[in-house]
């Protein structure tokens, strides 16, 4: 077990024990304490007494002496509640305590206000009566009364014998359980248990994070946590689904620079080797030096566009501008600008480019040479798949979302559809007019640090679409 384990343990045991405490100490000091007199109190003293005083008032003494006598009779025990006329003699002839009989003919008179757990009743026929269960009393002895026959055996067991077990229930005020001592254990084993459980619970998963992280570290990323044992729904859950989620990014990122550096390597190894072969032939044959010279200046054009390109994708990849930094621009003006200077050269190669121009304005904030090198990379890519003769239409339209589409159709011969999803990733290359395959994968980047998204899909029946979409921002 770790020390995160022994710290939830003692955690949570420290506070079973505190609400354990705190909840005794609550029951202790609200329970009904014994009153100080030698009456009974309480609720259900009251009851008791109550309940006699309503078979006093509406049937009569005989009544209540035939109700307390059928009581004894069937189990075992006369009820505790006394019932002293004015002459001082109980309604069954038991004995009245001492401390209680010198004070009967006080209440009778009114000379002592009679105190709680005391009624002075008057009976249907007019009679006095005084109603009251004495706390702790002693169990009457054999002879006492002619009522209260000691000898007088009920379901085979005698008063005597039953009346050891009953006088706490006579006396209706049970005492205090006495000092806990198996219970105490019970529960102090109890709280051990439900705390090493919870601690259990919630340390296992945080040390199988750690763990996790300790290999992370180590560079085994393959490692997942969140799909080993029963799958949690709960935060703890979520925790160990997103170091999985964290680690397939990470994963997937260093993936993605290894195999970007594996194409660069080999798109740089290309016109190195033809660097080098000019070198050797202009050595050999010095009468063809210009010609190796300029294959030389070919080659060395071919490096530095894509060292630049590469540069370019790097920097999107890095820089996270805000809105607040960026200057408000025209974007229709961004574009027609881009679509004029590639008609240019569409011209050149029989091509035409048709512009459908269905807003006049749209600002945003944005960095227009990003922008504009995004929307150029997109029209050349289908100027250069378009056949001669051919038409790439550049159409600009308000969405039904309020964003600004751009949807850019050529009349090349498309893509495999399964290749469709990798036409934005670095150094994809298809077909015999590809250049670096660096240029739609800037593209989407420098679309989606604007908030906005690109994608393509084939035609019907031949070509490309690809379509650009860029967030309201006013």
């Amino acid at each position: 077990m770790g020390k995160l384990f022994w710290k939830f343990f003692f955690g949570f045991w420290l506070c079973l024990i505190a609400a354990a405490l705190a909840t005794g100490s609550a029951l202790y000091l609200m329970r009904e304490k014994p009153a100080s007199s030698d009456i009974a109190e309480g609720p259900r003293a009251q009851f008791m007494l109550e309940t006699m005083q309503e078979v006093l008032e509406g049937k009569g003494p005989g009544a209540l002496a035939d109700l307390l006598e059928r009581n004894r009779l069937r189990t075992g025990n006369a009820v505790p509640v006394f019932a002293v006329s004015q002459s001082g003699e109980d309604i069954l002839g038991r004995e009245i305590p001492d401390n209680i009989s010198l004070r009967i003919n006080a209440w009778f008179g009114g000379r002592e206000q009679a105190e709680p757990g005391i009624l002075i009743v008057t009976a249907k026929d007019n009679s006095q009566w005084i109603l009251f269960i004495p706390r702790n009393r002693k169990p009457p002895e054999p002879g006492a009364g002619a009522s209260l026959e000691q000898s007088k055996l009920v379901d085979g067991r005698s008063d005597h014998a039953r009346g050891e077990g009953r006088r706490q229930r006579d006396a209706l005020q049970p005492p205090l359980p006495p000092v806990p001592g198996a219970g105490l254990v019970a529960a102090l084993l109890a709280s051990l248990l439900f705390a090493g459980v919870l601690a259990y619970t919630f340390s296992k998963p945080l040390n199988t994070l750690k763990n996790a992280f300790r290999e992370a570290g180590k560079g085994r990323l393959g490692i997942r946590i969140a799909q080993s044992g029963r799958q949690r729904t709960d935060e703890i859950g979520e925790l160990l689904s997103g170091f999985d989620l964290m680690a397939s990014e990470i994963e997937a990122r260093i993936e993605q620079q290894k195999a970007l550096l594996h194409d660069v390597s080999h798109e740089l190894r290309s016109p190195l080797a033809r660097l080098n072969l000019a070198v050797g032939l202009a050595r050999q044959n010095p009468a063809q030096l210009d010609n190796s010279l300029s294959r030389i200046e070919t080659e060395a054009e071919r490096l530095d566009n894509l060292i630049g390109e590469l540069l370019n994708l790097s920097r999107l990849e890095s820089t996270q501008s805000t809105d607040s930094a960026r200057a408000t621009h025209n974007v229709i003006e961004l574009l027609g600008a881009v679509i004029e200077d590639a008609r240019f050269e569409a011209q050149l190669q029989n091509k035409h480019i048709e512009f459908q121009e269905m807003l006049d304005t749209w600002t945003m904030p944005c960095e227009p040479e990003v922008l504009q090198r995004a929307f150029d990379n997109i029209i050349r890519n289908a100027v250069k798949h378009t056949p001669d003769g051919g038409k790439v239409e550049v159409v600009a339209r308000q969405g039904a979302q309020g964003g600004l589409i751009i949807q850019v159709l050529d009349e090349g011969a498309g893509v495999p559809l399964e290749l469709i999803g990798k036409l934005f990733t670095p150094f994809f290359k298809h077909g015999s007019k590809a250049g670096h395959g660096l240029g739609l994968a800037i593209a989407r980047k420098s679309v989606e640090n604007h908030g906005g998204t690109l994608t393509a899909r084939l035609r019907q029946p031949v070509g490309m679409e690809f379509e650009l979409l860029l967030p309201r921002f006013f």
